[in-house]
């Protein structure tokens, strides 16, 4: 029951979303390059130029402090100086957990089933309750102010599986954002945009053939909102298939969906303060 009760909400912000909600004033793509670490070393970097020569001007960059309690920032002085000098001034740091890997399953069958599907163990924060949420979310801040120099008003959990909780314990860390499948959520007032996520899958031949058709249908369908979301991985560079498939959602998407970053759609909204996505 409380999974179903979850999807219609869901259903229901979406109708909402959908219906007579403030209209932006223009259209844009949010694009992020996720898991931000230096255990992916120079291919963090490659697909950083990659995105760059596409056109992508404005990049969302979802680091790690610690990825799977191996690869600390603090430990890694180069990478961290490379990836300032790296950043173009439009670019935005986001917190994307803090281990990226959970040492806590859901329960229920459900949640079960989206930890081995959507990820492969690293559904970092979508078990946790509030005060372990909260405790990680420190430490991941802390981790990233000494590390880079950077305060993020971001909060992305791995594979964007989170829970009530989770959400109410990034409000409570200052941060004034958050995201899921669906929707980037302002948690300064509630409101949210309505931004599917489009991303690819590379673990095997099977997830990557069906990215490439989702990735065919999505740079089609998903420009009809006026948010478009475009999430990117270190993995999928290594793949020219899927490399062929994220440069066709670009090509298709930049032109009437200029990129931007969450800072920017937030100051664009200027004191209006009502953030909910139209079509």
């Amino acid at each position: 029951m409380p999974r179903l009760a979850q999807a219609l909400e869901t259903a229901s912000k979406v109708a909402r979303a959908l219906d007579d909600g403030p209209r932006w004033p223009e259209r844009q793509s949010l694009v992020s390059l996720h898991d931000v670490t230096p255990a992916h070393g120079d291919a963090i970097f490659a697909a950083i130029d990659h995105l760059r020569a596409r056109g992508v001007a404005a990049l969302t960059l979802l680091v790690v402090p610690n990825y799977h309690h191996r690869a600390d920032l603090r430990d890694h002085p180069e990478f961290c100086q490379r990836l300032r000098k790296t950043l173009g001034p439009r670019d935005e740091i986001v917190l994307h957990g803090l281990y990226h890997l959970a040492d806590q399953l859901p329960a229920d069958a459900l949640g079960k089933l989206a930890a081995s599907t959507l990820t492969a163990g690293e559904g970092e924060f979508q078990a946790l309750p509030f005060a372990a949420a909260k405790d990680r979310i420190a430490k991941g801040l802390r981790c990233l102010d000494r590390a880079l120099g950077v305060r993020p008003s971001g909060f992305v959990a791995p594979a964007w599986l989170q829970n009530d909780e989770v959400v109410r314990a990034v409000a409570a860390s200052g941060l004034l954002w958050c995201e899921d499948h669906a929707f980037v959520y302002d948690l300064k007032d509630g409101a949210q945009i309505l931004a599917p996520a489009l991303s690819l899958a590379s673990r095997d031949p099977l997830r990557r053939l069906g990215s490439r058709a989702f990735a065919r249908a999505g740079s089609r369908v998903l420009p009809a909102l006026r948010t478009v979301r475009l999430a990117v991985h270190p993995g999928d560079f290594a793949f020219p298939q899927l490399v062929a498939a994220l440069d066709t959602v670009l090509d298709r998407w930049l032109p009437d969906h200029p990129p931007k970053v969450m800072r920017e759609v937030w100051q664009s909204a200027g004191a209006r303060h009502s953030y909910t996505e139209s079509p």
